[in-house]
């Protein structure tokens, strides 16, 4: 039988440093691995050739412009208000719906206009009878004045054949003195007679066509009033003012409205225009008059137009800027309020520069990168400055030369690598 002897203090802190010390040389081990794990991290990957698309530096002339997405709006569009209070009867038509001039849109009910155009047609009536009978009896008068008028000019007429008889009598001796001086004075009497009678007919014809035209006024008045009655009772129904396109009806039989309400909204047919919203970085050098193309989103070539820009908005909204294009020409079919558009705005050319198809996220005027396929095959991370863009190129100012292949797809899963071996 075996006697374990039992170890001496020395002895048992010998042994203890000894396990200490080749834990700390396997924990060196370890962090020494993991130092050269991590300088080790390769700078270059190898990816597949599928999904990456290369495109080459050219130089030649480049359009400038602009794309946004945006809508086709009315240029032309009115509300219908209602003339007077109502409730809706029946609704004609909905939003959506091509009506042509004068066609009923909805119909609407009041009593009270009703019995209001017959009381006021009642007045009216009346107010015309008055006025006949007014005429009939300042006509009557006149026909007085006008028979008095004419008795004093035929007295005036006699008294005048009296005196001259008498001045031939007088000479012959044969009337008196007082003969003659009362045939005189009967003459002079005579013309002052018809001169009172002709100044009355004067002021009697003044009188007589003051008051008839008062006469007139007031039944002008109830026939105004007549006029707008009917014409608010007619506006029950409402009506199209023109031929156009419903853009809001959404009132419900049943429902009340007050006078000056909106009812609908109309828009003409046919007088349409594209409101783009272009992105605030981009509106900055969009001018009026600049030339246009829209894409109605029909799919085809009847879907496409040209047009001008006819306004700029003048702040932002959002991060855009709303941009109004007017087209040239007719609207193709299938053109309404409201339609989805594509639009390119043609901002400028220039000439004999040096190109590229546009890389995925890159920005005009600004530094970037991108991969440039060496001659070994291999994608090579370098520095480039971008100068002005179009919607699917953009000009380069400096970092690469004419025939260079780029990498213009996503690269951004790339972004620790600086060479890219394709496989």
């Amino acid at each position: 039988m075996d006697i374990q002897r039992a170890l001496t203090p020395l002895q048992r802190l010998r042994r203890q440093g000894s396990r200490l010390g080749l834990a700390a040389l396997l924990l060196g081990l370890l962090a020494g691995l993991l130092a050269l794990r991590l300088q080790a991290r390769p700078s270059e990957l190898t990816v597949s050739r599928q999904g990456v698309l290369l495109a080459a530096v050219e130089q030649g002339p480049l359009q400038l412009d602009v794309r946004a997405a945006g809508l086709l709006l009315p240029s032309q569009q009115r509300w219908i208000a209602a003339q007077s209070e109502g409730r809706v009867e029946r609704v004609e038509v909905q939003a959506g719906t091509a009506v042509r001039k004068g066609q009923v849109l909805l119909q609407l009910s009041n009593p009270q206009l009703q019995q209001a155009l017959q009381e006021i047609h009642g007045q009216w009536v009346q107010a015309r009878a008055e006025m006949s009978a007014t005429q009939l009896s300042l006509e009557s008068q006149a026909l007085n004045q006008r028979a008095a008028t004419q008795r004093a000019e035929f007295a005036l007429r006699s008294a005048e054949l009296q005196w001259e008889a008498d001045q031939e009598l007088l000479k012959d001796g044969m009337v008196s003195k007082l003969a003659f001086e009362r045939s005189r004075f009967a003459l002079e009497q005579a013309r002052q007679t018809l001169q009172l009678e002709l100044e009355q007919l004067s002021r009697q014809r003044a009188a007589m066509q003051a008051q008839l035209e008062a006469k007139r006024a007031a039944l002008s008045r109830w026939q105004q009033s007549q006029q707008r009655a009917q014409d608010l009772l007619d506006a029950l129904s409402v009506r199209a003012p023109d031929e156009g396109v419903v853009q809001e009806l959404n009132l419900q039989p049943g429902q009340s409205v007050a006078a000056g309400a909106n009812l609908a909204k109309l828009a003409r047919a046919g007088a349409l225009y594209a409101q783009l919203q272009v992105q605030e970085a981009q509106a900055r050098d969009i001018a009026l008059g600049q030339a246009a193309r829209l894409d109605l989103r029909s799919g085809g070539s009847d879907g496409q137009l040209s047009g001008r820009v006819s306004r700029v908005a003048a702040k932002v909204s959002n991060g855009v800027v709303l941009v109004d294009v007017e087209p040239s020409g007719a609207l193709p079919r299938g053109a309404r309020p409201d339609l989805g558009v594509d639009g390119v705005i043609t901002l400028s050319r220039l000439d004999n520069t040096l190109q590229l198809q546009r890389p995925v996220f890159s920005q005009a005027l600004s530094s970037g990168s991108v991969f440039r396929l060496g001659a070994d095959g291999v994608l090579e991370r370098v520095p480039v400055q971008f100068g002005p863009a179009s919607v699917g190129r953009i000009a380069l100012l400096s970092g690469l030369r004419l025939g260079d292949q780029v990498v213009v797809s996503d690269t951004s899963a790339w972004r620790e690598a600086q060479r890219v071996r394709l496989r």
